[in-house]
């Protein structure tokens, strides 16, 4: 089930929409404000003692970011980690990543460029561990010592910390999959956002595989009843998912509107009115956004 977390977010985090907002959340958590006006998903195999390895065995994703304000622009590197549990060593991948990212670059010839490393917490609970390397000093030998000659930090998005204003304010979907991950140990709480949010009932594939994973449905880990309301969400997307091939399929002329209505077990009458429906709501939302 790890494993399958592991591909799922990788592949919802492609989207370089949802990649841009959590690399702006994460951002903020810098106190950076310049614009992010560009942004390159990396796919690296760096150099390190002798040894290839590949960036997919440290980090789920890697990204090039442009940032601009008033008075300069320059480029970063971002590397998102999502989380299934608390990880105590996850601090010690992100310093270890980070110098062999630094290592790439100049293998390469390029300027450094600042890295960042960002897990989001998928887990059922709170980011527990630090996330500076000082943090597992005692003061008193940081007083002693002075300060480390490495520091290490990495940016946790922890939505079980989040604000609702913050998540709501995103663009994408991606405050629906934070939010899953805040409600998903909580049954009553679930529950209650899936029924009322309507957007559980119209997932794309993408969200759906995640969404699916990420409340271990397979496994049938939890409460009975929460296990349930995510088989029939994730029936009912599926099944709109097959409509709306169908609807294409007919419009383009493939099929018949009998072969249609036929393979979604409906009346002709039924059909056309559904399929009615389901573009009518396609010209909406493109008014909408023309509109806006």
């Amino acid at each position: 089930m790890e494993k399958g977390k592991d591909r799922a977010s990788k592949l919802y985090f492609s989207d370089l929409g949802r990649a841009r907002e959590i690399i702006t959340l994460a951002l903020r958590r810098l106190g950076i404000d310049a614009g992010l006006s560009e942004i390159v998903i990396e796919d690296p195999v760096v150099s390190f003692l002798d040894t290839k390895i590949s960036m997919e065995k440290l980090l789920d994703k890697l990204y090039k970011v442009k940032l601009s304000d008033d008075n300069t622009t320059t480029f970063c590197l971002i590397g998102l980690e999502n989380q299934s549990k608390y990880d105590a060593h996850m601090l010690i991948r992100a310093g270890i990543t980070s110098l062999l990212l630094y290592d790439w670059k100049l293998s390469l010839k390029e300027d450094l460029k600042p890295v960042f490393i960002v897990v989001l917490n998928m887990s059922d609970d709170e980011w527990q561990g630090p996330t500076s390397l000082e943090d597992y000093f005692s003061k008193e030998d940081l007083s002693l010592l002075g300060p480390l000659m490495v520091s290490v930090r990495m940016l946790v998005i922890d939505p079980h910390g989040m604000d609702e204003d913050e998540m709501d304010g995103l663009k994408t979907d991606l405050d629906l999959v934070l939010k899953v991950i805040k409600y998903k140990s909580d049954k009553d709480a679930f529950c209650g956002y899936i029924n009322s949010d309507e957007r559980f009932s119209n997932l794309d594939e993408i969200t759906l595989k995640l969404v699916s994973e990420l409340t271990n449905v397979e496994m049938d880990g939890g409460d009975d009843n929460v296990c349930k309301a995510i088989e029939d969400l994730i029936k009912d997307s599926e099944a709109k998912g097959e409509a709306k091939k169908v609807f294409k399929l007919r419009r383009e002329g493939h099929i018949t509107i009998e072969v249609a209505a036929d393979e979604l077990g409906l009346s002709v009458d039924e059909y056309t009115k559904r399929e009615d429906e389901y573009f009518s709501s396609l010209d909406k939302k493109k008014d909408a956004s023309i509109s806006s």
